[in-house]
């Protein structure tokens, strides 16, 4: 008997993801060398209505203490984002915020930066977390993140809730003097103690989130409600608990693509008018192209994220017929199409 697949046309265009972008900054329009604080949205206030945590912390009455500054060291990260500025990594500076608006009180919240980490704190410096999100009570923290030295390079933690819970590391050691990528995700769930912070560490991001992220932590009472910061704490004045480094391309956003911080281009099958026949029959799929595009990379989904089918086409120019393996059930599927350049298209697909 024959299947009859009925194509869906409309792309899933990364646009309408980065609707749900709530914030993104990469500093670059902030003066180099001046303190972060009081420059957009970041305050180290913690007076209504600012949303920081508190200046600095001397060591002494008789040390200096300089608040975090912008600083012209460039960051970047393959598909995500580039930047010439950032802000520094270190202790003895303070503690600056800025608001998520709006405020998140249920489903996933991401959360983008890039590390360029030079030290980290050992076991025995009791590493503290760095960067807080934070609940509309300021005395709740959502979730926090760490880092700590692995001998050749260093390991990425989380923490959910209270400072005496559980600090989750990543058992992969991650490079000094390097840009790395953390996306953390937090996710609401209906319990008081069940909700989950998880992070993904230099993850291909143009091929959307993976399935599996590198560590997840669900230890302790849910502190959110109604996340309403990011907050950037290196007002501790214990050197051996901090990192140095430098971070940058904050982002935070209620999907994983809006994250990005790159423009929206047109990739070789929009340009191309690259479409897919509403009807599929005897397993061959049906493509048309206004130019010849070779070395495709073609992956077949289901609805769940399951990888059913992957391999390499040729489309020729005009119409073409392009063989599935695959034997699909009805249901909804996605098939991405990703071109010589990694630019990706993606179609959604009901099998009846």
């Amino acid at each position: 008997m024959k299947k009859t697949l009925l194509f869906l046309f409309t792309l899933l265009l990364l646009e309408n993801a980065h609707a749900q972008n709530i914030f993104k900054d990469d500093f670059s329009t902030y003066t180099i060398n001046q303190e972060l604080s009081g420059q957009g949205l970041w305050s180290n206030s913690p007076i209504l209505p600012n949303v920081g945590i508190g200046a600095c912390l001397p060591l002494s009455a008789n040390e200096p203490c300089f608040g975090t500054k912008v600083i012209g060291q460039s960051v970047s990260y393959p598909s995500y984002g580039s930047s010439e500025s950032s802000i520094l990594l270190g202790p003895v500076q303070d503690g600056v915020a800025r608001a998520i608006t709006p405020i998140v009180s249920g489903g996933d919240l991401y959360l983008g930066l890039v590390l360029n980490i030079t030290s980290a704190p050992t076991t025995a410096g009791l590493p503290v977390d760095f960067l807080r999100v934070i609940n509309s009570d300021a005395t709740q923290v959502t979730y926090r993140l760490l880092v700590k030295d692995a001998g050749f390079g260093y390991n990425v933690g989380i923490r959910k809730g209270a400072s005496s819970n559980a600090t989750v590391y990543t058992g992969d050691i991650f490079n000094y003097g390097e840009n790395v990528l953390v996306i953390l995700k937090y996710s609401h769930l209906d319990g008081p103690n069940d909700d989950i912070v998880s992070a993904f560490i230099n993850p291909i991001y143009g091929d959307g989130e993976p399935a599996n992220p590198n560590i997840t932590n669900a230890s302790g009472f849910d502190q959110s409600g109604a996340i309403d910061r990011v907050a950037f704490r290196m007002n501790y004045n214990v050197t051996a608990s901090m990192p140095t480094g430098v971070l940058g391309l904050v982002s935070t956003s209620t999907t994983w693509e809006g994250l990005s911080f790159l423009p929206l281009g047109v990739n070789q099958f929009e340009a191309n008018n690259v479409t897919i026949s509403s009807v599929l029959e005897n397993g061959q799929l049906q493509i048309s192209s206004k130019k010849t595009l070779n070395n495709v990379h073609m992956k077949l989904y289901s609805a769940t994220g399951a990888l059913l089918e992957e391999k390499m086409i040729n489309i020729p120019t005009g119409t073409s017929q392009i063989g599935l393996a695959s034997k699909l059930s009805s249901g909804l599927y996605i098939i991405q199409l990703y071109d010589e350049s990694g630019e990706k298209s993606s179609f959604k697909m009901i099998s009846k």
